[in-house]
């Protein structure tokens, strides 16, 4: 029996009238999917401000795997205003990870998220479905909120059913689990306009409840957003992010980094009260902060933050990215200094 085919049968038996495709044939959404999906985005927060965290590794020649800083960055990231977690996302450099690595940090981010009241979705996506299965299935088994993935990479699929066989078989994992879309075109290749997505998945995918969204196509977010926000957690990932306030907020923002999103937090203020240059204004803070970064070498300079912000040593990123010369620390935080970046990176009241 094939994978795909497996991941629908399972979904069928959820109910006696799930809406996938069997052999072919549709059956028609149960009142149960709906009240279902009703409770899974009840739960969810009404605000999501979405934090990437980079995974920590050691100073050694196998960039080994740390775990015992994740509570403090969880708190850190909570006290920020952050409301869920994304684990082992790009910034957390999943592609570089073990299995059985990939495990050991879900399971430390979704404890500590329990512990700070944040949201955790677990990223299971790779290349070997097996794999992705078995990260989905461990995802629930430690108690995650939500899983999610990314299409076919490297050899990507050409359709929407192609990509939605593909996020079948990954939630097979976990079938009654929220499933997030992972859109990031520009790294996987997979081209597709996610209001498709969406509008095929109603019938086929119904726990397919939201979509990170990181891609420059303002007309697909426009149509996802007027069509699909109140029944997705869709998450905004582009810059500036002012423009999704005009075009179509979604239920929250992709971050990335937890220092941003105290300033995320008053631009989004500032716009609702009709403040618009204090909104420019945060908008602006935030492309000079980043501008600092990548003149001192981008993500991995990031890393170099959280040894101040909450006393945990990020160490390295693994290969292929390079590593910054700790030497750079004092400058780094001197260029930051004429921006207010410690107290403007801090939520006040």
């Amino acid at each position: 029996m094939s994978t795909f085919l497996s991941a629908r049968i399972l979904l069928s038996v959820l109910s006696c009238a799930c809406a996938v495709h069997v052999d072919g044939n549709t059956v028609s959404i149960p009142e149960n999917w709906a009240q279902w999906r009703t409770h899974a985005l009840g739960s969810m927060p009404s605000n999501m401000v979405l934090h990437a965290p980079y995974t920590p590794f050691s100073n050694d020649s196998s960039r080994s795997l740390v775990t015992t800083g994740i509570p403090a960055l969880a708190k850190r990231a909570a006290a920020s205003g952050v409301t869920v977690v994304w684990v082992a996302g790009s910034m957390g450099q999943f592609d570089s990870m073990t299995v059985s690595e990939r495990k050991t940090l879900n399971a430390a981010w979704v404890t500590a998220c329990k512990e700070n009241g944040l949201y955790s979705i677990v990223h299971c996506g790779t290349t070997v479905l097996p794999d992705a299965i078995e990260l989905a299935k461990h995802a629930q088994e430690i108690g995650a909120n939500a899983i999610a993935s990314v299409p076919p990479y490297y050899r990507t699929a050409s359709t929407v059913d192609q990509v939605i066989d593909f996020l079948l078989a990954v939630s097979s994992g976990a079938p009654t689990m929220p499933f997030f879309y992972y859109h990031i075109p520009s790294t996987t290749k997979t081209v597709l306009n996610v209001a498709d997505l969406l509008a095929t998945a109603t019938t086929r995918m119904p726990q397919l409840l939201g979509v990170k969204f990181v891609s420059d196509d303002m007309h697909d977010w426009f149509a996802t957003v007027s069509t699909f926000n109140s029944s997705h957690a869709l998450m905004f990932a582009p810059e500036p992010k002012l423009q999704s306030f005009a075009v179509g907020m979604g239920r929250g923002t992709v971050l990335a980094q937890d220092f941003f999103a105290p300033t995320y937090l008053r631009m989004h203020t500032h716009f609702l009260q009709g403040d618009l240059p204090a909104a420019h204004a945060e908008q602006q803070w935030k492309f000079d902060v980043s501008a600092v970064f990548s003149s001192f070498g981008g993500s991995s300079a990031e890393r170099l933050l959280y040894e101040k912000f909450c006393d945990v040593d990020l160490g390295p990123p693994r290969q292929p990215q390079q590593p910054v010369n700790e030497s750079i620390r004092p400058a780094l935080f001197a260029a930051l200094d004429k921006f207010d970046f410690w107290s403007k990176s801090v939520l006040h009241g």
